[in-house]
């Protein structure tokens, strides 16, 4: 166990030995998120991303501040894990991964599809017709749908980012994009992957939610996921969810590139 995570069990204890200190003194939650997953969490995004935003606000709600550090993917989900951070987000949820992390409400639906460019020759998106294509999905992004039943027999590609994942449909170097509206569109703004450069194949992949996910052996993972729940559900009762989502600025270009 690293100094961290075990410093922050240590107060963890103490702190709840001291129910008047810990109350007085709030210790900030520290969060890890993935640095390239446009319009929700990146460190060159308005607020850290709308999901960042969000996050933070649902955490204040109930008066608890929280610090976000940016990472790779898979570095910051395994440190987290690791309980050098309280919680990452935002992921899918997948067998494997709750069987160690507790998963938060729902922070974002999403509407997974698969895109090819548009002089492309695929048509439907079934199994059938791609069972011979070539896949492109970023490094700790989670496979859905028919595709992660099939993926043994797939071929895949698995870069650093979305923007490579893009960069190679359009040369050719990948048949499938595995995207979603809302990160597809932000994605599509660089001249040469302008959405007439890619097409929606009709077959639907999977509809999926994404959450903030706390370590099951943390010291306070219950206490803490029951607090972001509450504060983000006071966020949807009082309709400062959907105001957050208006008012940011990287959200609002996802939506007027996609029309």
């Amino acid at each position: 166990m690293s100094l961290k995570a075990a410093t922050r069990i240590l107060l963890a204890t103490t702190l709840g030995c001291l129910p008047e200190l810990a109350s007085a003194l709030p210790e900030p939650v520290d969060l890890v998120s993935g640095d390239d997953y446009p319009p929700f969490a990146g460190s060159t995004l308005s607020e850290g991303g709308v999901l960042t935003q969000m996050v933070r606000q649902a955490f204040a709600t109930g008066g608890q501040s929280a610090r976000v550090e940016f990472k790779p993917w898979a570095r910051g989900y395994e440190e987290t894990l690791r309980l050098e951070y309280d919680a990452t987000f935002p992921y899918l949820s997948t067998p494997r991964r709750a069987s160690s992390f507790l998963f938060s409400d729902p922070l974002y639906e999403l509407n997974l599809r698969l895109y090819v460019r548009s002089d492309s020759t695929w048509k439907t998106g079934t199994p059938e017709e791609l069972s011979d294509a070539t896949f492109c999905l970023p490094t700790g992004y989670e496979v859905s749908g028919w595709v992660r039943l099939a993926s043994d027999r797939l071929a895949f590609v698995r870069p650093r980012s979305m923007e490579q994942c893009h960069a190679m449909l359009q040369l050719g170097r990948v048949d499938v994009l595995i995207s979603n509206p809302d990160e597809l569109a932000w994605q599509a703004v660089p001249p040469m992957l302008t959405p007439r450069n890619v097409r929606k194949l009709p077959e639907p992949l999977d509809d999926v939610s994404l959450h903030l996910i706390i370590p099951r052996d943390h010291p306070r993972a219950q206490q803490l996921m029951d607090a972001f729940n509450h504060g983000l559900q006071q966020l949807v009762d009082s309709g400062a969810r959907d105001r957050l989502f208006r008012a940011n600025q990287d959200y609002r270009r996802s939506l007027e590139a996609d029309r």
